[in-house]
């Protein structure tokens, strides 16, 4: 919620549409933002896998960029759809 001050979280959300059905591990998530996309571990905060869905902590001003780069590579052999939740 933005209360008009500026003030924003310093991590962002990101929901990838895919998880454990998909045979999706937080390693094998983590493994893609800091190998393939370039990420350092420090920028990439918690990662929640539910049963069709992973959310996953990303420094903010780089959340945009990684999404993008994500989006573009493949995780376990395949591509998923993913967004940012503000």
């Amino acid at each position: 919620m933005n209360d008009g001050t500026g003030l924003h979280a310093p991590m962002v959300c990101v929901c990838i549409q895919g998880g454990k059905k998909d045979k999706l591990r937080p390693g094998d998530l983590l493994g893609a933002l800091t190998g393939d996309v370039g990420l350092k571990k420090e920028q990439v905060g918690k990662i929640n896998v539910f049963e069709f869905a992973t959310y996953v902590a990303l420094e903010r001003s780089i959340a945009a960029s990684a999404v993008a780069k994500l989006a573009r590579c493949n995780i376990k052999g395949r591509q998923f759809k993913m967004r940012v939740i503000e």
